[in-house]
């Protein structure tokens, strides 16, 4: 009797770390995904408030 198991017979997807770019295995054993590590996902996530705060302080229809 054969499994219905695909995911052994699938060849391991990897994508790039948004922050730093290194290679990351996309399964479920990479529980940072698509991040690399803890620290790319704060530095991301602290980028991210950064530039909704930045949003914030400028006046409405302001202009760049």
């Amino acid at each position: 009797m054969q499994s219905d198991d695909q995911s052994t017979n699938r060849p391991t997807t990897l994508v790039a770390c948004p922050t730093c770019g290194q290679p990351v295995k996309w399964e479920e054993a990479s529980i940072w995904r698509p991040f690399c590590s803890r620290r790319c996902q704060l530095i991301d996530l602290n980028e991210w408030l950064s530039d909704d705060e930045e949003q914030d302080q400028q006046p409405s229809g302001w202009r760049p």
